[in-house]
């Protein structure tokens, strides 16, 4: 069974800090199974050399083996242990995912995780547009149009969106924004325009061990007020798979 791992905004989006899982020392003999077969499926697209169930796997994270099924090392900011497969249209946005970036889960943190200033994520400069030669943002207006599908793995007070059904991995987002609820599995939300309005728009920079380079519409409102103001219109994920003839 394959699990595959899996660019805009960020949750520079919510801005709001998620408290850290406390750690604890070592599982317990019905923990440390992890659901053995699913917690390697589901770290299998990573470069890290330790095996996904060894100790050395999680050194470096705040592991609390209490959460350890629902998030890799049971540590938040890694991200959901299950990534969904045949669910559309989230599975092929989450398809060749590797979301450590080749590292292991501590290094991932040591490299992009800001331990000092504000305990959260080390984002991109320039608001994640990637730069020309000469350090300037490569971005530009541009009106969206009625009837356009957008969509953002975050919260409805965020002011990035991207074009529905981007890869994740073009987006350069942390692993942690793919953390939802029942209402909103893995933190994906689609929208229409239902009425024009203007954004900057622009190639995503590489960013979170990801490639980036997808479009990234940076909105000059959050997306609340967007939807507030009848520009945007909430839409099921499900409007996004194509219906068979």
């Amino acid at each position: 069974m394959k699990f595959t791992l899996l660019s805009t905004a960020l949750t520079v989006l919510s801005g709001t800090a998620v408290a850290l899982p406390t750690a604890s020392s070592s599982p317990s003999s019905s923990s440390e199974k992890l659901e053995d077969r699913s917690y390697v499926n589901a770290t299998s697209s990573s470069s890290c050399p330790h095996h996904p169930l060894s100790p050395s796997y999680c050194a470096g994270t705040a592991r609390n083996w209490t959460l350890a099924t629902t998030y890799i090392c049971g540590d938040s900011r890694l991200g959901p242990v299950i990534l969904p497969q045949f669910f559309l249209p989230l599975d092929p946005i989450l398809d060749i995912y590797d979301r450590f970036g080749g590292l292991c889960p501590g290094q991932f943190l040591e490299k992009w995780f800001n331990r000092t200033g504000g305990g959260w994520w080390d984002y991109p400069p320039q608001n994640g547009f990637s730069v020309d030669d000469a350090g300037e943002i490569i971005a530009a207006n541009l009106t969206l149009q009625t009837g356009t599908f957008l969509d953002r793995f975050g919260s409805e007070y965020g002011a990035f969106l991207a074009p529905a059904a981007a890869p994740y991995l073009q987006r350069s987002l942390p692993p942690s924004n793919l953390n939802g609820d029942a209402k909103f599995p893995y933190n994906y939300h689609v929208y229409s325009v239902i009425k024009p309005f203007k954004v900057l728009a622009g190639p995503i920079a590489p960013w979170f061990g990801q490639p980036g380079q997808g479009v990234q519409y940076q909105t000059y409102v959050n997306v609340a007020t967007l939807i507030a103001d009848g520009y945007l219109k909430a839409e099921d994920p499900q409007a996004l798979v194509p219906k068979p003839f």
